[in-house]
């Protein structure tokens, strides 16, 4: 992902977490690129991670800042989303 996840890109990320949720795989996301992400962006990951399989995750890579707090917010332990920085 790359630039910024706002209203108005929000439905091609949700599609794009859709999709990989199908799967049914680890998720790898390399957010290096990513400047913004709002707290519906945010909230639609989370629960794309909790609609994966048991034992299943969703890994960040670089995520932005602004991911990382609003994650700290929103997020319960144990999560399906892990942080690599």
């Amino acid at each position: 992902m790359s630039g910024e996840i706002d209203r108005t890109t929000r439905k091609p990320w949700e599609q794009a977490l859709e999709e990989l949720v199908v799967v049914g795989r680890d998720m790898h996301l390399e957010l290096s690129d990513l400047t913004f992400i709002d707290v519906r962006g945010t909230w639609l990951l989370a629960e794309a991670a909790y609609s994966l399989p048991t034992g299943k995750k969703v890994v960040l890579h670089h995520p932005p800042y602004c991911l990382r707090s609003v994650l700290a917010l929103i997020g319960s332990f144990p999560s399906p989303i892990e942080v690599e920085t």
